[in-house]
């Protein structure tokens, strides 16, 4: 005997794995997962906007500073890397920030002969030197700290303190998660580019092919 089941009493039915969907259930839940993904990276996307633009600031900030500062202040950010991560060599300093090792070692001497940092020999391997931030570039550091929060916090005064926790969690997280994933993201940047730059590339102008030449027709006498 045919079972008279209509949609109506299929959708009521169940199963160990919960309620037995629909074909046009299965459908509706496929298209909501396709929309929401689809938020999720225009989401992203502008989250990628807003982080471009403060790199864009930030950059220009640095440019200005850069042409009025002494050599010191492009060779801080080692310094602050030196005081936080701990006596290191100019290769693993160069690593560890992504700089080219000749810019390094310029940088460290400069470092070294203001005062703040000094090399040290390597307790692991006598022939190689360490580098080792001095009590004054300690200092330099904690004062450096100082002037940075000086600046950001007219920025971020009226926010709520959660609102101000979250974006320091937040901050630090995307952070730490670009930074564990660096090679990934070197990629990614490296396709976008390739992708741009051959989409701005004319298009290739076709050339006619000639025709093939024509065979001599021998005359038969």
């Amino acid at each position: 005997m045919t079972s008279n089941i209509v949609e109506s009493d299929v959708s009521g039915l169940s199963s160990p794995f919960g309620p037995v969907p629909t074909q046009s259930g299965a459908l509706d839940q496929a298209g909501a997962s396709e929309i929401d993904a689809t938020g999720r990276f225009d989401q992203a996307a502008e989250i990628a906007d807003a982080v471009i633009s403060l790199m864009r600031i930030y950059g220009n900030l640095k440019a200005r500073v850069a042409n009025t500062a002494d050599p010191e202040i492009a060779a801080l950010f080692l310094l602050v890397r030196l005081v936080k991560d701990g006596p290191k060599r100019a290769k693993e300093l160069a690593d560890l920030t992504s700089a080219d090792p000749s810019t390094v070692s310029r940088q460290v001497a400069t470092l070294v002969k203001t005062g703040l940092i000094e090399r040290k020999a390597d307790p692991e391997d006598g022939r190689a030197s360490i580098l080792v931030p001095t009590e004054l570039g300690v200092t330099r550091v904690q004062e450096h700290f100082v002037n940075r929060g000086q600046m950001i916090e007219p920025m971020i005064a009226d926010w709520p303190e959660t609102d101000r926790s979250d974006f320091l969690r937040l901050l630090r997280c995307y952070a730490d998660r670009l930074e564990s994933r660096r090679e990934e993201v070197v990629q990614t940047m490296s396709k976008s580019h390739h992708l741009q730059s051959t989409h701005h590339l004319p298009p290739p102008q076709h050339v006619p092919t000639p025709p093939p030449p024509h065979a001599s027709t021998e005359r038969s006498n």
